[in-house]
């Protein structure tokens, strides 16, 4: 029996301060709700627990984030809607304005001035509003949330580009419009020349002579109208297109004096007939009226010419249509695409400032630039965008030439509906983005619970049986540290 090494109460204590310590970990496993309280209770698993964290924390950041970047392009595409609105009215107005009801008096006011105004004050909102929408003291419609390159020739060249085309197309169509009115005036003309051809007494004067009983007369006179009755059915009188009639321009002077040397010859046959009456000379008269150099054939054949002429100056830019004519506008216009289209490609190759960027992602450069265009009326094309109201103008012009400028305001309207559809476009990926960002917040919030989490039945289970084991190794201590007492009674 010893007593300076008291072996079974050390062996009593070691297990004491093993089962105490198991009591301990249970006890802050089942009060945190964590298996993983420190670095100790799984190395490993506490490394991959925060970086799941990190991920989930920032997926949570970043579904908040989404959540704010659609509240600001919903703000954005609202502006947009009401200028589209704006947009939609001043159409309108130009519209009505085109028609030449409206009426101006001598001293300059006019139906057309009180649209003007009305056009003035929307282009005075148009661009108060690009300045006015705002989302957290950020302008969002004045471009400067616009991506714009670094090289700013690239966007003046662009615009210039842009400028130049809205001003070829205006002219291609004051050009168009040009050679309408030359095609009403040639269409009279034709009109004129083919009633003529068959005016009623001609035709009748005709037949009497080709019945007169001299034969040389009645040749003469078959010959005419066969003539007549020919050129009437030639592509001259046939002709729909432009360029038809232009090709046949030249055959109207050739016809017309054959005519005349029929009717002369006419003329011969019936003074040298033995039928030489007051009649006869009288039929002679009334077709001499019709198709002799003063007569009326010719008035019409001159004015089917100069109509052809103007046509032809129109479409060709001769005479006072030089340097403005239909195929110069068409040329100037070609150009001014071919302009916008190298333009365009140099600006989108550019290297740009950023524009908004979103961070929809919980790790770096998981985000998007979104670029929202100017809306003000410079940028649309239809005024000065300084707020002024100087806008496109409907004043003292007629209403044909007034057509033009619904092409300005229907380029303006796509180009606000383009915006707004690339919004609507990006707002639609948001909106992807964030429940995407929610679904993985969950799924990496369960991976996590998996690995950090206690299972609280079996944490229990653990615990009741430490705690049996503490207890048992407290009463065995007690015991062994009893043993040495023996001692005593071998000494008494």
């Amino acid at each position: 029996m010893r007593i300076q090494n008291n072996v079974p109460a050390l062996n009593a204590h070691r297990y004491y301060g093993i089962n105490q310590a198991g009591v301990t970990k249970s006890i802050a496993k089942l009060s945190s709700g964590y298996r993983i309280n420190s670095a100790a209770d799984d190395a490993a698993g506490l490394a991959i627990s925060e970086k799941m964290r990190a991920q989930i924390r920032g997926l949570t950041m970043a579904s908040k984030n989404t959540q704010d970047a659609t509240s600001l392009i919903q703000t954005a595409e609202g502006g947009m809607q009401e200028i589209d609105n704006m947009l939609q009215r001043i159409r309108e107005l130009v519209v009505y304005a085109s028609n030449d009801t409206q009426e101006q008096n001598a001293l300059g006011t006019s139906d057309r001035q009180k649209i003007q105004d009305e056009i003035s004050q929307l282009a005075q909102e148009i661009d108060a509003m690009a300045n006015r929408v705002e989302f957290n003291k950020k302008t969002l419609l004045n471009g400067s949330q616009e991506a714009t390159p670094k090289d700013g020739t690239v966007t003046t060249s662009l615009v210039d580009a842009k400028t130049g085309l809205l001003a070829a197309k205006e002219n291609y169509l004051l050009a168009e419009s040009s050679v309408k009115i030359a095609k009403e005036s040639l269409q009279k003309a034709r009109d004129t020349f083919s009633n003529v051809l068959w005016d009623t007494d001609v035709s009748e004067a005709l037949k009497q002579l080709e019945n007169s009983g001299d034969s040389s007369v009645a040749d003469a006179a078959a010959a005419l109208m066969s003539a007549i009755s020919a050129l009437g059915k030639t592509s001259v009188l046939e002709s729909v297109t432009t360029t038809d009639v232009i090709a046949s321009a030249g055959t109207v002077g050739a016809d017309v004096a054959a005519l005349d040397g029929l009717y002369t010859a006419l003329s011969g046959a019936v003074s040298g007939s033995s039928i030489v009456t007051s009649e006869a000379d009288m039929y002679a008269a009334t077709v001499g009226a019709a198709v002799s150099s003063t007569g009326s054939l010719e008035a019409a054949r001159s004015a089917w010419e100069t109509a052809i002429q103007t046509v032809d100056d129109a479409v060709n830019g001769g005479g006072s249509y030089v340097g403005v004519g239909l195929v110069d506008m068409a040329s100037e216009l070609g150009a001014a695409q071919s302009s916008l289209i190298t333009a365009q490609a140099l600006y989108d190759a550019a290297d740009k400032n950023p524009a908004l960027y979103f961070q929809i992602g919980a790790n770096a450069s998981q985000g998007i630039e979104v670029s929202i265009g100017s809306m003000d009326t410079k940028k649309l094309g239809i005024g000065a965008g300084d707020g002024s109201g100087t806008t496109i103008s409907v004043l003292n012009i007629s209403g044909r030439n007034i057509n033009p400028l619904l092409d300005r305001l229907d380029t303006a309207l796509s180009y606000v509906t383009t915006e707004r559809s690339k919004l609507g476009a990006v707002q639609n990926r948001l909106e992807y983005t964030q429940n995407s960002l929610d679904i993985s917040a969950e799924n990496l919030t369960n991976a996590e619970s998996r690995i950090r989490d206690v299972d609280m039945a079996k944490e229990m289970t653990q615990f009741t049986k430490m705690n049996i084991l503490f207890q048992a190794s407290t009463a065995m201590l007690a015991q062994a540290n009893a043993l040495p007492q023996g001692v005593l009674q071998m000494l008494g």
